[in-house]
């Protein structure tokens, strides 16, 4: 596989995830990027180890790319579901991220909190039909 640097270089002028508003901000909607920020440190492609929080359904999926499987892109991620009360979600998510990539963590923490409040909402709007 090629170097982190050298893949951001290829995709960071040209993909099909850049979304750029009026103000001329960009954004990037690639799975991975935990602060939709278009930057090497949060992007999903160029990195070999990425984290990505999404939910599913009621529950809050966590997945890891694994840098061992590159060229086996089934065994590529590992994922785990967690059905768990937000305090409880919020602090397996930093334990995990912590130990697989630190200057993450932070940036997990709030992804997970705002899947998990999204879920709320969710939940709040069901019950109230």
């Amino acid at each position: 596989m090629a170097a982190p640097q050298f893949i951001w270089e290829l995709v960071k002028g040209h993909n099909s995830f850049l979304r750029k508003n009026l103000h001329g901000k960009i954004f990037s909607a690639e799975p991975g990027n935990l602060y939709n920020k278009h930057s090497y440190k949060y992007s999903g492609l160029a990195n070999a180890k990425t984290v990505d929080i999404r939910a599913e359904g009621d529950a809050i999926k966590v997945s890891k790319k694994r840098s061992k499987c590159v060229n086996q892109p089934a065994k590529s991620v590992a994922a785990g579901v967690s059905k768990k009360s937000g305090r409880r979600v919020l602090r397996s998510v930093a334990k995990e991220v912590a130990g697989y990539r630190p200057d993450l963590k932070a940036a997990a923490v709030a992804r997970a909190s705002a899947v998990a409040k999204s879920i709320r909402a969710k939940q709040a709007a069901a019950k109230a039909q």
